[in-house]
């Protein structure tokens, strides 16, 4: 029964550390501002802009989670990346959930442009994906324990 709660304990932990981090660098990348030159290199500056930030959404959330995967495709043993499906789903749940229920009526998203819906279907499914697809990779990692048997 300890080890169990110990267990959940450390699962919710992961997701408070998780959602807390992956929101506060969120929010430093998308205070900075975009380069001249990148929105110069588009036809037009949504499409820069969008292109900009679904590169560095991807990046900020890369980053933010290889640490977490790391630690989960090392101690979490073969249910890994399952707990990081569960704690991905968690923090979709808690942050993008309400919102999107607030947002539920005929149109909610007409006003937006299409390419802008798509950025943030892109979004939710890259954040319920990214950590569990790093734990698999990192457990998919060839050992380097030599002592082991071929």
């Amino acid at each position: 029964m300890r080890r169990q709660l110990f267990l959940a304990t450390v699962c919710l932990g992961l997701v408070c550390a998780y959602g807390y981090s992956l929101i506060w660098v969120e929010g430093h990348y998308a205070a900075l501002p975009i380069p001249r030159q990148w929105i110069d290199f588009f036809p037009s500056r949504a499409s820069g802009f969008l292109s900009f930030a679904v590169l560095f959404d991807t990046l900020v959330l890369i980053v933010v989670s290889l640490p977490f995967a790391a630690l989960l495709a090392r101690f979490a043993g073969r249910g890994a990346t399952v707990i990081a499906l569960i704690t991905t789903a968690t923090v979709f749940a808690v942050t993008a959930v309400p919102s999107l229920l607030e947002d539920v009526g005929p149109g909610a998203y007409a006003g937006f442009h299409a390419a802008w819906r798509l950025y943030i279907a892109f979004g939710y499914l890259e954040l319920i994906a990214v950590l569990p697809l790093l734990v698999w990779l990192l457990r998919k990692l060839p050992s380097n324990n030599r002592w082991r048997s071929p």
